[in-house]
């Protein structure tokens, strides 16, 4: 199916010409949008436009995949309800903080408590007597972190959880030192997974304290803004959790607008583990948590392939794909049986009449044989929706246009999938 963008009106088709450009960072970096690094982030101008055309202000919009919370940002800024979900940890936190309106001078106190308290304690030697985590419970902490650092940032971590009454202070204060944990090292600063440059393996001594001096003043003002746009109104809620089973009611939601997942995801898990196991869970509980990850590669090949209800029409070909190769099999099998699910879910939370909107960083699998938005496409005609337009938007930049692995295609554009319910 082609661009059919006449189907919404020419204010749609003139906004969305309008994304085809390159559009610098610093334009899409407004608002609480840049608080925290995130890889594989949607242009907020993706959810401007469609919020604006297919919700009404006070209208529940729903990111059952809300990642970094680009979707629920661009809501909220719209005076939209805005309620998102993601399974990872670090993600969840991001996308709460960053719709979470609170007062300037709430921000101004704790920013000039937490970072007294810091200080204070590393003078008194806090670093000394703090409980460093077990190899079990964080492996290669040693390797990943110098000594002196990983125990700055561990008293920091203890001064957050004793400064913050509140849990969105605490959330605050925590993404406040997340965006600093990577950089303090001694992982590459190139690379999107943490790994270790084999000429540099340790990396130069960072200031922790300063760093996380300036990450808390500039979440601050990034936050402070943003609350003043929204008039402090908290009008979203970010649930840490699975969009297979989306905890609201039938047909309460206007408009779904959200990001699968690449059919081999980006391992988010792996992406944040230096922050998680800092201060979310043990390495034992993550190893067992990124198996429930949408296009997680944590499958076995023996993991059965049982009904390939709602997407019947890919089942031969992801039944060649495992006669070849077997845990792909399984891993292809997963994801299309899981966004099934999540499908069905957001046709049940949407109102007659709402859409749901797919944006897919298209890809090929086994050649040329499907592509994720046409098994896209036929899930949503299973669950109950009407596929009303496909439209592309190429890349201007091509830091996310490479192959997710040996078996898909370079990613060469955003396709925009939207299904209505009746």
């Amino acid at each position: 199916m082609g661009i059919q963008l006449s189907l919404f009106g020419n204010n749609l088709e003139n906004d969305f010409q309008s994304l085809m450009r390159m559009i610098p960072a610093a334009e899409a970096d407004y608002a609480t949008h840049g608080m925290h690094p995130y890889p594989a982030k949607f242009l907020p101008h993706y959810p401007s436009i469609f919020i604006r055309h297919f919700s009404d202000e006070e209208d529940l919009v729903l990111d059952p995949m809300c990642g970094s919370g680009t979707t629920l940002i661009e809501a909220c800024l719209q005076n939209r309800r805005a309620y998102g979900i993601d399974i990872d940890p670090i993600g969840a936190l991001i996308a709460k903080v960053s719709i979470t309106p609170l007062p300037e001078t709430l921000l101004r106190d704790f920013e000039a408590d937490v970072v007294a308290t810091v200080e204070a304690r590393m003078r008194s030697g806090a670093t000394t007597c703090v409980e460093m985590p077990s190899e079990q419970d964080y492996p290669n902490a040693a390797l990943w972190f110098r000594d002196d650092v990983l125990r700055e940032l561990l008293v920091i971590r203890n001064t957050i959880l004793d400064c913050s009454h509140r849990d969105d202070l605490r959330d605050f204060g925590l993404l406040c030192l997340s965006a600093i944990t990577k950089p303090v090292s001694n992982a590459d600063p190139r690379d999107i997974f943490p790994e270790r440059d084999q000429k540099n393996l340790v990396r130069a001594r960072e200031d922790v304290v300063g760093l996380f001096r300036r990450s808390v003043h500039e979440m601050r003002l990034q936050l402070s803004a943003f609350s003043m746009r929204v008039r402090g109104e908290y009008r979203g809620k970010v649930h840490q959790g699975d969009a297979r089973g989306i905890d609201l009611p039938d047909g309460v939601v206007k408009l779904v607008f959200t990001s699968p997942p690449y059919t081999y995801a980006m391992d988010y898990a792996r992406v944040h583990k230096l922050s998680t196991l800092l201060f979310v869970m043990t390495n034992q509980e993550l190893r067992e948590y990124r198996r429930r990850y949408v296009g997680t590669d944590r499958v076995s090949v023996n993991d059965p392939i049982l009904s390939f209800e709602g997407f019947e029409f890919a089942a031969d070909e992801i039944r060649a794909v495992h006669s070849e190769r077997p845990k792909l099999g399984v891993i292809l099998y997963r994801y299309f049986s899981d966004l099934y699910t999540i499908t069905q879910e957001c046709t049940r939370v949407l109102q007659p009449g709402g859409h749901l909107i797919y944006v897919i960083g298209n890809s090929t699998v086994r050649g040329a044989h499907f592509r994720t938005d046409d098994v896209l496409a036929g899930i949503c005609e299973s669950t109950g929706l009407s596929v009303m337009s496909r439209m592309s938007r190429p890349y201007y930049a091509y830091r996310m246009s490479r192959k997710r692995n040996v078996q898909s295609n370079t990613i060469k554009a955003d396709t925009f999938l939207i299904a209505q319910k009746a």
